[in-house]
């Protein structure tokens, strides 16, 4: 029971370095060394406390932390992610298993990815380019926005907006009609994807996105799930 109340101490400690992390970044676009370490050097605690083996456990571990800062190091050598985003991911794979770990990432992907659309949006509305519509561009990257919102809350598990019921029916429910009504959330997210891009690049501006948010706030999700496993396991037992 001892070790079981650590591990909680352990993931509520990780959460408020996760929040800390958060601020930093976006009051200042950065991560400080200091933090990043404590993250990483609180990982080997809840190994212990979580009964996690040497053999295959820590080496996974260890495993996705170097390949996790590998990519992250080619993501930095084409400057797509800052220093400290690169160090806080490496430091959060030590501590998430590998599916959630994938997860974790899967989550940082799409709320960076709804940022850069918001951030972009900003950015548009006070361009002033020689012969730029930015009030129109502006109102085409806001529907983009809401596009890509939707989708990815309708992945997470959260509200969204479906696919009207006639449209389905129409398309009927034959293997042709399945694939078709799978491919119109895609086909919306590719194009909303493309046409943000093309406004975005047309107005010269680049959004620099706190991606330290977008790990945060993955981390965070992962651990509310990790919490309330672990409050139903515990009051199943």
């Amino acid at each position: 029971m001892d070790q079981e109340i650590f591990t909680y101490v352990l993931l509520g400690a990780l959460a408020i370095a996760l929040l800390v992390a958060a601020f930093t970044d976006l009051k200042s676009r950065t991560i400080g060394n200091k933090l990043n370490i404590a993250i990483a050097a609180g990982a080997p605690l809840f190994w212990w406390a979580s009964g996690l083996s040497l053999w295959p456990g820590v080496a996974i571990q260890l495993g996705i932390a170097a390949i996790t800062f590998a990519v992250c190091c080619a993501f930095f050598a084409i400057r797509q992610m800052g220093g400290g985003d690169v160090k806080l991911l490496t430091a959060l794979a030590l501590w998430f298993p590998p599916t959630n770990f994938l997860g974790l990432v899967l989550i940082m992907a799409m709320v960076g990815w709804v940022l850069t659309l918001a951030m972009g949006i900003w950015g548009v509305a006070r361009s002033n380019v020689l012969g730029g519509k930015p009030v129109r561009d502006t109102f085409i990257l806001v529907a983009c926005t809401l596009i890509a919102g939707n989708f990815a809350s309708a992945v997470l598990g959260g509200p969204k907006l479906a696919i009207p019921s006639s449209v389905v029916q129409s398309l009927g429910t034959s293997e042709t009609g399945t694939i078709a009504i799978a491919l119109i959330p895609i086909a919306l997210l590719a194009i909303a994807t493309l046409v943000s891009i093309r406004i975005i690049r047309r107005h010269k501006h680049q959004p620099r996105v706190p991606y330290g948010l977008a790990i945060s706030v993955a981390g965070l999700w992962m651990l509310g799930g990790s919490f309330l496993a672990g409050i139903s396991a515990t009051a199943a037992g």
